[in-house]
């Protein structure tokens, strides 16, 4: 078997590195190839000890150190193969503007509505309820100093926050609120393109701007297993983008 091995320089020196490392860099480089596909079954320690002129446990330490990051399986009695390659899911950064305006305290908020309500048969199962459970439904819109950055519409499962109604809504945003009471577990979002309807402009101040479109953002969050509340948010299509800032690249 012919084997072509990369030796990396340690220092000034040349120094070699350790021939347990050799054999990892070997069958690394066999796998990053795809000369070796997931399922494939690697050589025996034994094998790769001769092929190497090392001892077995130089090997098995090479072979147990892929296996620790998950790149080879271990199967007692049966052998070592190629592990599958793991899906990419790629990450993007839900930008809350909310959040930064609170954080430069510059946020104001205004309570369109609250009201308890009957939940539709799309919300109800949005939220896990029977149709025609009563639910919170709150519209709010946030600004950023005097500029609308957000309308929301929420609805909240009324067991999970029986006094939201009684709370000083017009001083306390109902989401701070929600977040204290049931502190999400998992969140869930939605992004799409919407039209707004001629309040919503009116509220987001557009009502005079050629924008036709927002970005709605919707969100479920759960605690205690639950779904406490569904939020569907809009935002004027030309202030706002997903993931990081690239504005300033040319």
């Amino acid at each position: 078997m012919y084997i072509q091995i990369w030796l990396v320089s340690m220092n000034a020196k040349d120094q070699k590195i350790p021939q347990f490392a050799v054999i990892k860099q070997y069958l690394e480089q066999q796998i990053n190839t795809e000369q070796w596909a997931p399922g494939r079954r690697i050589p025996t320690e034994q094998s790769l000890a001769d092929t190497f002129a090392v001892s077995r446990m130089t090997a098995r330490r090479a072979v147990q150190e892929l296996a620790d990051k998950g790149i080879l399986n271990r199967t007692q009695g049966s052998g070592t193969y190629v592990a599958d390659r793991p899906e990419t899911v790629p990450n993007i950064l839900i930008k809350d503007v909310v959040a930064v305006a609170k954080a430069e305290h510059t946020h104001q908020h205004k309570i369109i509505s609250a009201d308890a309500v009957q939940a539709t048969s799309d919300i109800a199962k949005l939220m896990g309820l029977q149709t025609d459970t009563l639910v919170f439904q709150l519209t709010i819109v946030h600004f950023n100093g005097d500029s609308p950055i957000q309308w929301q519409k929420i609805w909240v499962n009324r067991n999970m926050a029986p006094a939201l109604l009684k709370q000083k809504l017009d001083k306390v945003d109902p989401n701070d609120y929600l977040n204290w009471l049931c502190r999400p577990q998992k969140i869930q979002f939605q992004a799409k393109s919407v039209v707004p309807t001629a309040s919503q402009r009116l509220q987001l101040m557009l009502a005079n701007q050629d924008t036709l479109s927002c970005l709605q953002l919707s969100r479920r969050q759960w605690s205690a297993d639950a779904v406490f509340s569904f939020s569907q948010m809009l935002h004027p299509a030309d202030s706002y983008f997903l993931g990081d800032d690239l504005r300033e690249v040319e």
